[in-house]
């Protein structure tokens, strides 16, 4: 057994003693020997799903004493009840460390502008982690308040210097057509701005490319959640790393009861070997993801992980099965690439809504032919000339920002 495979065994032993701290696992553990088991006896032990999280209440997993909790957390709740997370400082301070190990490598010299929303949701204290950590500074410009709108994020880019941008992919886009409606060129206009950290959405390699051409910086994606933390981060080399000296990563099959092949996609079951205020064994985060090991020119060997999108957004049509990175990678495929999109779940097929300020360019008969084509499934295409997709004059006002939502599924008796 390797350093690195005994420390694993180490912290899961010690997972399993924390976890039945905690009212849920005292209760889903109760009948198992914990005591014999190691992480090659991982899938005997049960799953935890986010109706567990949900049922169990908001102390339902809290595995430490009140007075060793630095922080509460709460995910958005945008599909249902939100699911609650607890951190002690030694969490905040580990979830620091996991943003560090991403491609950016921040230094002392850093001026970091964190665009994350810093109510509730958790990347933004985990960036701002990293920044401290690093001895970079943070300029905390948080989304979706009035405080900060967009002109301001870009005003404070431009007069601070900031080296560094974190937040939403979407928030990356909307900063660049704000700049664009003021009339600056986002690729030009912030010379100090090397590189851009972005999570809490799915990002597909098209719609990073994207990002990274209207802003003329490379751009480094992260995958995590507010019950887990960061769980992989992505290297110099656009490889997403899994930090496996604090989560043991599963692919499982449709129903949780098997893994599948090395390599294919499946859904994951995220066990944190090194959270210590809420735990999780075995979290079935209902999120499609592959995994495979790989020795990375950057240097690192172990498991990577690619993220597919959410099952939620999975759109079954005949025999064709779509996931949101399926749907992502045509969209950002498209020249132009529009400035706002929501694609329509049909009976038969896809409606896909565009808006763009080069609409101009596009030939609705190609996009349609292009699209059927990439995901082979009939899509109709409208352009979206109005404020329903993307109102431009709330982006140049003192107006807040909001959660985007790309895929409606089509709603079934």
């Amino acid at each position: 057994m390797t350093d690195k495979n005994r420390e694993r065994e180490r912290k899961f032993k010690e997972l399993l003693v924390r976890l039945t701290n905690s009212p849920l696992y005292k209760e889903k553990l109760s009948s198992y020997k914990l005591n014999v088991l190691g992480l090659d006896h991982i899938q005997t032990l049960p799953l935890t799903t986010k109706n567990d999280l949900l049922q169990a209440g908001a102390f339902g997993h809290l595995a430490v004493e009140m007075k060793e909790v630095a922080q509460y957390h709460e995910s958005t709740g945008t599909t249902g009840e939100p699911s609650a997370s607890w951190f002690t400082y030694e969490d905040l301070t580990v979830g620091g460390r996991q943003i560090k190990e991403c491609g950016v490598q921040l230094t002392d010299e850093d001026l970091v502008l964190i665009r994350f929303p810093y109510a509730m949701a958790l990347p933004a204290f985990l960036m701002q982690q990293a920044a401290w950590q690093s001895g970079a500074g943070v300029v905390p410009a948080s989304s979706r308040t009035v405080v900060t709108p967009y002109p301001r994020v870009l005003n404070l880019m431009k007069r601070l210097s900031v080296t560094v941008m974190a937040g939403l992919p979407r928030e990356m886009e909307l900063l660049a057509e704000t700049a664009r409606l003021v009339g600056t060129d986002p690729s030009k206009e912030f010379p100090a701005l090397r590189a851009i950290c972005v999570a809490g959405e799915l990002m597909s390699d098209k719609r990073r490319e994207h990002i990274e051409k209207i802003w003329g910086v490379p751009v480094f994606n992260m995958y995590g959640s507010t019950e887990t933390a960061n769980i992989a981060a992505m290297c110099s080399c656009g490889t997403m790393h899994i930090v496996e000296e604090d989560f043991f990563v599963e692919v499982l099959q449709d129903d949780g009861r098997g893994a599948t092949p090395q390599g294919e996609k499946g859904f994951a079951a995220i066990t944190t070997l090194s959270l210590q205020g809420s735990p999780l064994l075995r979290y079935f985060n209902e999120d499609i993801i592959s995994v495979e090991p790989s020795l990375c020119a950057c240097g690192r060997s172990g498991d990577t992980l690619k993220h597919y999108g959410r099952s939620k957004d999975r759109i079954r049509l005949g025999d064709t099965i779509l996931d949101a990175f399926d749907i992502q990678e045509a969209i950002y495929s498209l020249s132009p690439v529009p400035d706002a999109w929501k694609v329509l779940e049909q009976e038969n097929g896809l409606q896909v809504l565009l808006d763009s300020h080069h609409a101009g360019q596009w030939s609705k008969e190609d996009i349609c032919s292009q699209l059927c084509h990439m995901l082979q499934v009939p899509v109709t295409v409208e352009f979206i000339n109005d404020t329903a997709l993307l109102n431009r004059a709330d982006l140049v006002s003192n107006v807040p920002s909001i959660k985007p939502v790309y895929i409606q599924k089509l709603k079934r008796e």
